[in-house]
């Protein structure tokens, strides 16, 4: 049986895994997938003599993959779901109670946030800080400044397995609003110690993820981006909080 090798956005991976097991039902490969923040993930790439042996790289955003394509390290990439940002705070009034914009503004609350240009997450939520600043001038450049860059910028995370970031941080009381991927919000709303708040839509930097194929000449590679677009696939990606 052949071997489909996948490098994905840590934020798919619950997602993709449930996509590769409807994939499987059609096409009987197996499928092994690794999740890291998708720069991290892309300077490997880059830096490698050699990617034959990685099929398809399924990032948080399209500047990576088309840097890839740019340098000769893919053929093509193709957008397959979106995601947007959220907040998460703990689930007491002084937090819960009050809006994004009140929450990123008050110079009391301690935020945290991924890692720029490792992972996209962190380059979101800075577009999210530079709509900020267009509205309320000087405020973004205090959210670049005071925000705490604690994830995405390592393969090596201090997490532990099956804990959320915003779970994590916000628990031990490391901070007081995190800003992070809003698919994770049905799982983080099952937790009573936890709230999720909504940005306003006018704030909210385009998020769309894209899958590269890096071996034109792998045909599960070109039978599974195929598969990414389709109802089944799509509706799977929807369960999971994408959009």
């Amino acid at each position: 049986m052949t071997t489909l090798n996948i490098y994905a956005a840590g934020s798919l991976r619950l997602a993709l895994p449930a996509v590769g097991e409807l994939f499987k039902q059609f096409h009987p490969i197996n499928l092994n997938m690794q999740f890291a923040p998708a720069g991290l993930l892309c300077e490997r790439l880059m830096q490698s003599t050699s990617t034959c042996d990685i099929h398809l790289f399924a990032s948080a955003n399209t500047h990576h993959p088309q840097t890839l394509v740019d340098n000769g390290k893919a053929v093509s990439h193709h957008i397959f779901t979106h995601n947007r940002l959220c907040l998460t705070v703990r689930n007491q009034p002084q937090w819960a109670n009050h809006d994004a914009i009140s929450l990123l503004q008050n110079p009391q609350n301690r935020i945290g946030m991924s890692t720029p240009k490792k992972d996209p997450s962190g380059d979101y939520t800075f577009m999210l800080f530079d709509k900020i600043e267009a509205l309320y001038p000087n405020m973004g450049q205090q959210l670049k400044k005071r925000a705490r860059q604690l994830v995405g910028g390592s393969f090596i995370s201090n997490i532990p397995k099956g804990v959320l970031p915003a779970q994590y941080f916000l628990l031990n009381n490391t901070i007081d609003v995190y800003i992070g991927y809003a698919n994770y919000a049905p799982l983080i709303q099952q937790n009573a110690q936890l709230a999720v708040i909504e940005i306003p839509n006018h704030l909210l930097p385009t998020i769309e993820y894209s899958i590269a194929l890096l071996n034109p000449t792998n045909i599960d590679a070109k039978l599974f981006i195929d598969f990414l677009q389709n109802k089944q696939a799509q509706e799977c990606l929807l369960r999971y909080g994408f959009s």
